[in-house]
Parts: structure tokens; sequence; C-alpha cells
């Protein structure tokens, strides 16, 4: 963030505070609002956000591979783990 112009140490802590606070209510409300859903219902919300997990990951942890191969990186890499997934369970 430094390096984009925002050298204000306030500015970047009250920026990453807010984003704490902002995961901190959408957790609250995820909890309340799916206190009685169905397992099928939290496994696909989980396992849409462990998909979006793995592209964000893809996307900033692998920098180089998304130089390279573009914002398709994180797509191909969580088709990867998918793939990984079936074929561990298959029997």
């Amino acid at each position: 963030m430094q390096k984009s112009g925002h050298s204000s140490a306030s500015y970047i802590l009250g920026l990453w505070g807010a984003v704490v606070v902002a995961s901190a209510l959408a957790a609250l409300f995820g909890y309340l609002s799916l206190a009685g859903a169905s397992g099928e219902t939290v496994a696909v919300i989980e396992s849409f956000a462990a998909g979006t997990i793995l592209t964000m990951l893809a996307s900033t942890m692998l920098p180089e591979a998304y130089e390279e191969g573009g914002a398709v990186v994180g797509v191909v890499t969580t088709v990867g783990f998918f793939v990984a997934f079936v074929l561990s369970h298959l029997e």
C-alpha cells in the first residue's frame, strides 16, 4: 500500500481495521442467519468459500504463474484441487 502512495500508517491501519470489522460482522451475520440451515446448504456455502479461497491464494501466492498465465491460473488451480479431491474419494 505504501508503494501505491498511501504512506500514512494511520490510513493503512484504519483500512485493515475496517476489513477486520467487516469480516467479523459478516461472520456474525452468517452464524446467526444460518443457525438452522441444513447440512446441504452449509456444504454448498463452504465449498463455494473454499473455491474462492483457493482462487485467491493461487492469484496472490503464485505471482509468477499468475503473471505468465493471467487470471485463468486461479481457476485452473481450483479445478486441479477439485480433480484431486474427486480422485481421492473414488473407491
